[in-house]
């Protein structure tokens, strides 16, 4: 699915404040996102799982999706999945802060 730029964009923004990191690019593609984000979600998983999960808590990330990608077979596979999922997620609200936002 495409996404207009300021979907991505606003995206890009709340991952940026969630993971407090800087290291997003401001004009993302879906997979920029996904390269720049499983580093990010990689560390929180060895370092700071608990942080990671009231993330993924705050943005609302189901939690049978997370569960499952927890099931993938190496901790790189497991942050990529997350972060997909984080990723797929926030979309779905930029989508609809920027639809209803307008009216």
């Amino acid at each position: 699915m495409e996404y207009a730029f300021i979907v991505l964009a606003g995206t890009a923004q709340h991952l940026q404040r969630y993971f407090e990191t800087d290291n997003l690019p401001h004009a993302p593609t879906i997979a920029q996102l996904e390269q720049t984000l499983a580093p990010a979600v990689l560390h929180l998983l060895r370092h700071d799982l608990n942080r990671l999960l009231n993330i993924l808590y705050r943005i609302d990330v189901e939690e049978r999706q997370v569960k499952q990608a927890m099931l993938a077979p190496t901790e790189e596979d497991v942050a990529l999945q997350i972060a997909r999922i984080t990723i797929k997620r926030e979309l779905q609200k930029a989508q609809t802060r920027f639809i209803y936002g307008a009216n």
